[in-house]
């Protein structure tokens, strides 16, 4: 288990995240605000009370405040920072008021609300973009190798050799893709469709609910099919490999370790790590021919379960799951994109569980949350930063965009009714409409933030 980050590097991480995010989201706001000519009184990253700032050439006060959990353009016409309207006797000239937010068509101001949400979205959508161009793709059969001790799969009737290409409708083109079809759905019942010998079946499998850690020891609940996909073949070596010494070559499929058949890759590490130290013969398939090597199992020393050192067997190879296949801009972009509807499609099944009682409201994560987990994944390297980024940049657009009267979806359900109605709401009904969701906002992250602080360990989380 990896070891947290420091309180330093945390608050580092946090405000790393945070800060350009914000300022990006309320950009969005300003920029289209401006294009469509309305002026910004201020510009805030951060909440409360003014730390730095100054005022450019068009009377824009630019300013970073006290408490940086959030942010606001105050666009001239705005009473306050949740753009609630001013009134109508605001002593305004006709000039000035044509500059005002709230006198724009209803299509701009809808789309200067959006554009924040929008913002966030599209920086998710880049990253994920930048990681497909010059990552590439991995693709691997949906074919069953093996299954888990219990596996629900295999219950409901599935073999190995069986190739998976749905689930509950969704087409599945990758192994990869599985996991995240079942990972929210633990308890209920799925139709997964397969291919066998040239028939196509339906299976209804019942996930499975198994709880899995990570290097930080941070825990979750996610469903499992219990199919392993990984088949035993060599896909390349790390350090003084005793595979490699004893001939074993990349693209071998080890098919038994002395008497013991191998079905697939997970396999491998019950019948090496107990042994180190110890000759076995490992039999593998090349070019169709069947092939035995004596090996003498590697040795390597850590920490077991039980925290103490002691020596493991290793054999030093990789494995060959599936093909990284190199995409173009194009295709990244349209991987980008079908990334982030799925991320934001797990989002809204999550908050649905929640409201029906299948997950915990545990599981909500506020401010400390969202901190703590910024630290560890700066402590993991760039590439995972980065991509918790993305994540937390369209957790920002999702959580705007909700119909929340004082936050974006809110305005734009205003504008929703405006449209029906072909008249505004009055600005009394907006303030008061505002004041509630303001308060309920408020409520929720105090709740989380409740939540946070009763899962850290101090207090026995």
């Amino acid at each position: 288990m990896t070891g947290s980050p420091n309180l330093l590097t945390t608050i580092f991480a946090f405000l790393l995240v945070l800060g350009p995010l914000v300022l990006i989201h309320e950009l969005g706001h300003y920029l289209v605000g401006r294009l469509f000519g309305v002026k910004a009184d201020a510009f805030s990253v951060g909440f409360g009370k003014e730390l730095a700032g100054w005022t450019d050439k068009r009377g824009t006060r630019w300013k970073l405040s006290a408490l940086p959990l959030g942010g606001y353009v105050q666009f001239a016409g705005d009473m306050n920072p949740a753009s609630a309207p001013s009134a109508a006797d605001d002593g305004l000239t006709p000039e000035q008021r044509s500059h005002t937010f709230h006198v724009k068509p209803l299509w701009q101001r809808a789309l200067i609300v959006f554009a924040g949400p929008a913002t966030n979205f599209l920086l998710c959508v880049a990253i994920l973009a930048a990681f497909a161009f010059f990552n590439g793709r991995t693709v691997a059969e949906a074919e069953v190798a093996a299954f888990t001790v219990n596996s629900p799969a295999q219950a409901a009737g599935m073999e190995i050799g069986d190739r998976i290409v749905a689930i509950d409708g969704d087409k599945i083109d990758s192994a990869t893709e599985v996991p995240g079809r079942v990972a929210y759905f633990a308890g209920k019942t799925l139709p997964v469709t397969i291919e066998r010998d040239g028939r196509t079946l339906v299976l209804p499998v019942t996930i499975a609910s198994e709880q899995v850690s990570d290097e930080f020891g941070n825990t979750a609940k996610i469903g499992d099919i219990g199919i392993d996909f990984v088949p035993p073949i060599i896909g390349g070596f790390f350090g003084e490999s005793p595979a490699e010494q004893a001939g074993l070559q990349a693209g071998d499929r080890i098919v038994a370790i002395d008497d013991a058949d191998v079905r697939s890759f997970g396999d491998i590490p019950e019948l090496v790590q107990p042994f180190p130290g110890k000759q076995v013969t490992v039999t593998a398939l090349r070019d169709g021919e069947a092939r035995v090597f004596p090996v003498t199992i590697g040795s390597i020393t850590a920490k077991g379960p039980d925290g103490q050192e002691k020596a493991f067997g290793q054999l030093g190879i990789r494995a060959g799951f599936g093909e990284v296949v190199p995409v173009s801009p194009t295709e990244a972009v349209e991987l980008g994109v079908s990334r982030s509807f799925t991320i934001m499609g797990t989002m809204v099944t999550g908050i649905r569980q929640i409201f029906t009682g299948d997950r915990s409201v545990k599981e909500l994560g506020g401010p400390i949350k969202i901190a703590k987990y910024s630290g560890e994944q700066f402590s993991l390297g760039w590439d995972a930063f980065v991509g918790f980024v993305a994540l937390i940049s369209i957790n920002l657009a999702f959580i705007n965009l909700l119909p929340i009267p004082g936050l974006d979806g809110g305005h734009l359900a205003f504008y929703a009714a405006e449209m029906v109605r072909r008249r505004p709401l009055d600005v009394r009904s907006q303030e008061w409409a505002i004041r509630t969701g303001v308060a309920l906002v408020l409520a929720l992250m105090l709740f989380v933030t409740v939540n946070d602080l009763v899962s850290l360990p101090i207090f026995g989380g």
